[in-house]
């Protein structure tokens, strides 16, 4: 998600390709696991690392997988600028299609462009402002059970919200009922599709596949009850784009599946860390808590009005950005900051390094919800949700969703850390999140 100038135009892969050239520098590994046992934990970390270490190129194993990992400002322009017509994203994300009928990620050119924009319009932040008040009271529900446990796995408890949230947001009724189901298989295929976890063997587990029938099932049965009872008040949701879509049924349940997909990963591991964040830096928490209060009833108009809120939102984005990297496949051979890529090589534009870089965020280790981020954002070197043709479709709705729940979360709960002192354990898959190890004791805020 170093200037672009910080080794000249040349420096990015253009037309003509130099067969003689070198390729990328491996990143020292050890025997057998390669560099696997640094991309389990803070992938974001080890792609910085392995940046000022190596370079802005470089190569690194995992078990039986090999990357090439481009990283810096030179790297984020060329995935904006060329990467249509370098790469294809369907050895990385094609079990999506395959397994879900999710066409989007795999499409290229003017198809995907198309099904992008109805999809755009599917997952609106209007949607969210229409139902504000049934988001809201769901919101409210599910953190109150909070404070009715003794601890909370905060991963998890995320995961149910963020998916409840989407799915009334964007289909009018909340997935609630077959989180467990939903989360299970979406999972299994990202680890084996993507993350390469597990062998695709694992896909053929009797298990899997009855979660996938039943979750193709749900799908149906959504579209077949709206197709029945036709478009209700409020701007077209999800739902109403897929059955007015010119695509085949599996393809519509897969544009119907979207809005469940999304929340069980990204937008839930944005809120887990936020969650961290807060407890880990009183001073913000501070902050937030007295904005959250002097606002007055959180309508869906008055979160604009919350910049603190929306500071802490951006920068825990930066610091922890759910797609630290976009994994690609080279389409032809080109030429990178004097290496040479090959065609068939699979590739990962580690599009969110610049955001650790000083010169780009000065004092970047220092978490400030100040920060501005208006020059980076235009040079695609503030990239939490990748830059491109296949950035994020949910980016916007992730961002005003997180801001709405951390100011319904503060005005409710008082949290503190079930294990005081426990450091911060990020696992890689399948996104980068704190781990299921990250509880934490919630309370009543009085009144």
């Amino acid at each position: 998600m170093l200037g672009f100038g910080d080794a000249g135009p040349a420096a990015a892969a253009m037309a003509g390709v130099t067969a003689a050239l070198p390729p990328p520098p491996a990143v020292p590994g050890v025997p057998v696991l390669g560099n696997a046992l640094r991309m389990m934990g803070d992938v974001q970390q080890f792609f910085v690392d392995a940046y000022r270490d190596v370079g802005p190129v470089f190569r690194v194993r995992a078990l039986n997988q090999s990357f090439v990992i481009m990283a810096g400002a030179a790297a984020n322009r060329l995935l904006l600028e060329r990467g249509e017509a370098l790469f294809t994203s369907e050895e990385s994300f094609g079990g999506l299609d395959r397994e879900f009928g999710m066409r989007v990620h795999v499409l290229r050119g003017r198809p995907h462009r198309e099904l992008r924009r109805i999809l755009g319009a599917g997952l609106s932040r209007d949607l969210l402002a229409a139902r504000w008040e049934q988001v809201t009271a769901e919101t409210e529900r599910m953190l109150d059970g909070w404070a009715q446990r003794p601890a909370v796995a905060v991963v998890d408890g995320c995961q149910r919200l963020a998916a409840a949230q989407l799915s009334i947001a964007y289909t009018g009724a909340s997935s609630a009922a077959r989180f467990e189901t939903l989360r299970s298989a979406f999972e299994l295929v990202l680890d084996v599709t993507i993350a390469g976890k597990w062998p695709a063997a694992t896909l053929r587990w009797p298990a899997y596949r009855r979660a996938r029938a039943e979750i193709h099932r749900f799908a149906r049965a959504a579209l077949a009850e709206r197709a029945a009872a036709g478009p209700g008040e409020g701007p077209p949701d999800l739902l109403d784009r897929a059955l007015a879509a010119p695509y085949p049924p599996d393809v519509q349940a897969g544009m119907a599946l979207q809005g469940y997909f999304a929340g069980v990963n990204t937008v839930a591991y944005l809120y887990s860390f936020m969650v961290d964040v807060l407890l880990r830096n009183p001073e913000v928490l501070a902050r937030v808590t007295a904005e959250v209060d002097a606002a007055g009833p959180l309508t869906f108009d008055r979160l604009r009005a919350l910049p603190a809120l929306h500071g802490l939102v951006m920068e825990t984005l930066r610091v922890y950005p759910p797609a630290p990297g976009s994994a690609r496949t080279a389409l032809e051979p080109f030429d990178f900051e004097g290496h040479r890529i090959e065609a068939g090589q699979r590739v990962l534009v580690a599009t969110c390094v610049p955001h650790q870089l000083p010169e780009h965020f000065p004092d970047p280790q220092r978490f400030d919800i100040d920060r501005d981020f208006a020059a980076a954002r235009r040079a695609s070197l503030y990239a939490p949700f990748s830059v491109g043709g296949h950035t994020c479709l949910g980016a916007g709705m992730t961002q005003v969703l997180a801001v709405a729940t951390v100011a319904l979360l503060v005005r409710r709960l008082r949290l503190a850390p079930a294990t005081p002192g426990r450091p911060l354990r990020i696992t890689a898959t399948p996104g980068p999140n704190p781990g299921r190890r990250f509880k934490v004791s919630a309370a009543p805020r009085a009144a």
